[in-house]
């Protein structure tokens, strides 16, 4: 008896031990499962947070497809703009393109007249120059025509003085200066 007593007193005491770690473990797990309770009223919480949050969000976007859908037709018309203008851009680019080269062959065409009106001008010079001896070889030929003129009309006029001196000794006999520089005057 004193052994079953002892064992007895052994399993009572192996009994107490498991007992106690149980206990532990209850308490241990009563701390888990408030912990977890408060967990899961805070996820309660943000839940219904989140579905209000989801149902002003639905409200919100049933709001907003209107705009978008408005948005997006805008959206197609300014890219059928964009495109129109760069049909436009591409025109007037083409455009700028050709005229640039008219103006360059114009400018090129200009250039050549310069370049002929240079020529021009310089051969004018030349041609004034030419114009200018001429004219002193024509201005001398005149002075030397003027002056043959001159001798001319004097020896013309030579066989009248001559008569008129004849006439006048044939009378007087004699001639003053001043009636032979009066027979000069007459005949010039």
């Amino acid at each position: 008896m004193e052994r079953e007593l002892a064992k007895n007193k052994e399993e009572l005491q192996k009994t107490k031990e498991t007992l106690k770690e149980t206990h532990n473990k209850l308490v241990g797990r009563e701390k888990s499962l408030v912990k977890i309770s408060e967990k899961f009223s805070s996820a309660k919480e943000n839940l219904d947070s989140v579905s209000e949050n989801k149902l002003h969000s639905d409200i919100e976007l049933t709001r907003l497809k209107p705009k978008l859908e408005e948005l997006k037709a805008k959206f197609i018309e300014a890219n059928d703009n964009i495109s129109k203008l760069m049909s436009e851009l591409t025109f007037s680019t083409e455009k700028t393109s050709e005229m640039e080269q008219t103006i360059k062959f114009k400018e090129k065409a200009i250039e050549n007249h310069k370049n002929d009106l240079e020529k021009r001008k310089k051969e004018i010079d030349i041609l004034n120059e030419v114009v200018k001896s001429n004219q002193k070889g024509t201005d001398e030929l005149i002075d030397k025509i003027k002056s043959l003129e001159t001798k001319l009309s004097e020896v013309r006029s030579t066989p009248k003085v001559l008569e008129r001196i004849k006439e006048m000794m044939v009378h007087k006999g004699f001639l003053s200066d001043k009636e032979l520089e009066d027979i000069f005057k007459e005949f010039d």
